[in-house]
């Protein structure tokens, strides 16, 4: 999701089609194309050089490079060029040739505009899209619109997942989907219990959250799979994160800076496991995207009372936590047995309400996976992981 962004990443360039070259010339280290329409588009010419399509450049088993820019001692220049039946050749200072047509062109330009299913926030109404467990796993079609809708609104519902114990583990296996293991169980049991090391353990309300907000990388997809649930009151709650994000960076922007630069401790632990780190609650990438959310009331550690920051972070914090509590930005439903939500864990926040541990039993499970998996299963469906 773009805010604060330095250039536009969706795509970064738009990339003009040049469907036959007309005439070449170099001019300042840049080849200067013309087009049969009569544009001009100019190139630095060492992309061509990095980009060789050659045998000698390019592995072609795997489309790897084989050429490294590290080998030679300066950037090779382009001498000369010529055009000949719609191709150039290039010749390099290091003595190397280059042929490019305006396939050829088209080809890698395609390779380097593909981008990720983009992330669309939630709007007013929203509600998170079911599918049924049997058609995700039989039908491809099915499948590829459940993983791109994940993609995309950071949450889908599974149904009819059924009641048995593991179950959530074996959806991912009949995904292919790898586990994201932890020291703190491969499959997580929820229950109310007097000895839990997680509050998720007790009969009291969980605010908004994603977990192990205490890893460096945190895992970013969980499924939260209900089994039992027989008690009064413990409904699911989730909050887009890149939606109250949004809303800070619109209405408070010096917030949205502050909690994108001053990083906090988090921490969670058990008797047998411990994980820390030091982070910022917003991660942005080098563009000013918005990637990731870290939140955590429950597992976030004091800061230094002599930081400098203390004031401008909570003054910061207050007004994005406020965000996540206010219902207009949450959703909420009650999890019948046998539903699974498959969640962004770097973006939806999930959480429940209180509920009355003698009205019933409550019993879930979860696990933890990466969305780069997803993304990487999407990409084989539609043909771009090519």
């Amino acid at each position: 999701m773009k805010l604060l962004a330095k250039r536009d990443p969706s795509p970064t360039v738009q990339t003009p089609s040049v469907q036959t070259f007309a005439g070449v010339h170099v001019h300042q280290q840049r080849l200067v194309i013309t087009d049969v329409g009569g544009n001009q588009h100019e190139i630095p010419a060492v992309w061509f050089r990095d980009n060789c399509l050659c045998t000698e450049c390019r592995i072609a088993a795997t489309g790897e490079h084989r050429y490294f820019l590290g080998t030679t001692p300066e950037l090779p220049d382009a001498t000369s060029v010529e055009l000949q039946d719609g191709t150039m050749t290039i010749v390099w200072s290091d003595g190397h040739s280059t042929t490019v047509s305006a396939e050829d062109l088209a080809t890698i330009s395609h390779i380097a505009d593909r981008t990720l299913t983009p992330a669309q926030p939630w709007g007013a109404g929203f509600t998170p899209a079911r599918f049924n467990r049997a058609d995700i796993v039989r039908d491809t079609a099915t499948c590829h619109e459940f993983l791109t809708t994940a993609l995309r609104d950071g949450i889908a519902i599974v149904t009819e997942m059924g009641i048995e114990s593991g179950e959530c583990i074996r959806f991912l296996e009949d995904l292919a989907l790898p586990v994201r293991d932890t020291p703190f169980d491969r499959l997580h049991d929820v229950f109310y219990r007097i000895d839990g090391y997680n509050v998720a353990h007790t009969d009291e309300a969980l605010p908004p959250h994603n977990d192990f907000a205490s890893y460096t990388w945190p895992p970013s997809g969980q499924l939260i799979h209900m089994l039992v649930n027989e008690v009064t009151g413990g409904e699911w709650v989730n909050v887009d994160g890149f939606h109250v994000i949004a809303q800070l960076w619109q209405m408070h922007p010096d917030a949205f800076r502050t909690l994108a630069h001053i990083p906090i401790a988090f921490r969670e632990h058990s008797d047998t496991a411990e994980s820390w780190t030091r982070e910022p609650l917003i991660r942005i990438d080098s563009l000013g995207n918005v990637t990731g959310l870290r939140f955590s009331n429950q597992l976030m550690q004091p800061m230094s009372p002599f930081d400098p920051d203390v004031q401008e972070f909570y003054e910061a914090y207050h007004l994005l936590a406020r965000a996540i509590c206010d219902p207009a930005n949450q959703i909420e439903f009650r999890a019948e047995p046998g539903t699974m939500q498959f969640l962004h864990g770097h973006r939806v926040l999930h959480s429940r309400r209180a509920f009355d541990a003698s009205s019933g039993a409550r019993h879930l499970q979860d696990t933890y996976f990466d969305f780069d998996d997803v993304a990487s299963l999407v990409a084989l469906m539609s043909g771009d992981a090519r």
